[in-house]
């Protein structure tokens, strides 16, 4: 899923339920050229993502998403941190 060619977020969610209920698995994808804006973990976490690709973190943008997911395992105490 890539949030920013769905359209609004009440678009993606329902895209995401119609992908659910069909059985499919959930990869919610960044963009490339994307900020160090970190939405996109909150969004994956929040809808139990099956995986996030956002690539190496070579980029500063990407390794963003990656500690904020470091961050919010560390909130929930998920036990892979």
């Amino acid at each position: 899923v890539k949030v920013n060619q769905i359209g609004t977020l009440s678009e993606t969610f329902e895209t995401m339920a119609v992908a659910r209920d069909a059985g499919m698995s959930m990869v919610i994808s960044a963009r490339s050229g994307e900020s160090e804006d970190w939405t996109l973990a909150d969004l994956a976490t929040a809808v139990s993502g099956d995986r996030i690709k956002i690539g190496s973190i070579v980029r500063s943008e990407r390794l963003a998403k990656y500690n904020r997911l470091l961050a919010i395992a560390e909130d929930v105490n998920c036990g892979w941190v």
